[in-house]
């Protein structure tokens, strides 16, 4: 089963563009299997107590908790930088003092007004940049003031005006989510070798282990900023 999970893994991996995601996926398979061997060893040891077991296995997640923390603050530094290069995508900015236009716009949005925001959703991709605008504009005026659907109209602009862009964000977020996944699926892993209850027993036994972190944020940081 685990060798079934590490190919699949290894073959996402060898597809990722981002040299930053390509490398912490890299980094995080390597230290799960570590984890799982450990764990394999440790309970197969019939000279190590239940008690001694578990010393055993937190000794071994001490030596390298420092891994584990920067796997996760990976996950979090990549998502927050797919977010911000979003944000910094222009476009074309309205003309505030051309009334003609602004009553075109409001026209725009007394035709869309009364329809949901899943119906506004589905008629973007056929949408104009004028009505995709008008609703960026003032988009509670037509019922799409869920972050959901000027997400998904903001998406429709930016595709107009920068055609591609958003598939690649896209290609980027998947990326970053798998290696989210392949990091959730590590945690688990250590974890149950540590015997810990939940997740935030082992978050609590990782920041007593290393209380200093900065030093690893601050390598994240770089990392994730040369590769952006």
């Amino acid at each position: 089963m685990h060798d079934r999970y590490f190919i699949f893994i290894e073959s996402q991996t060898a597809s990722v563009k981002d040299v930053a995601v390509r490398g912490a996926l890299t980094k995080v398979s390597t230290l799960h299997r570590d984890i799982l061997a450990t764990t394999t060893n440790v309970r197969a040891n019939a000279d190590l107590s239940a008690q001694g077991k578990t010393k055993e296995s937190r000794s071994f997640l001490t030596k390298r908790a420092h891994e584990l923390i920067r796997a996760n603050a990976t996950v979090q530094r990549l998502t927050a930088r797919l977010d911000e290069k979003r944000a910094k995508i222009q476009l074309p900015a309205i003309d505030k003092t051309d009334a003609a236009g602004a009553a075109l716009r409001s026209q725009v949005r007394d035709r869309l007004n009364g329809k949901t925001a899943k119906e506004i959703r589905a008629l973007v991709p056929t949408m104009s940049l004028l009505y995709l605008q008008a609703i960026l504009e003032a988009p509670e005026l037509v019922g799409a003031a869920d972050r959901e659907t000027v997400d998904a109209v903001r998406n429709g602009a930016i595709e107009i005006v920068h055609p591609g862009k958003t598939t690649e964000l896209d290609a980027e977020r998947n990326s970053v989510r798998l290696l989210a996944s392949a990091t959730a699926a590590l945690s688990d892993a250590a974890r149950d070798l540590a015997a810990m209850p939940n997740i935030h027993a082992l978050d609590a036994f990782l920041n007593e282990t290393v209380p200093d972190q900065r030093h690893i944020l601050a390598e994240v940081e770089r990392e994730t900023a040369l590769a952006a």
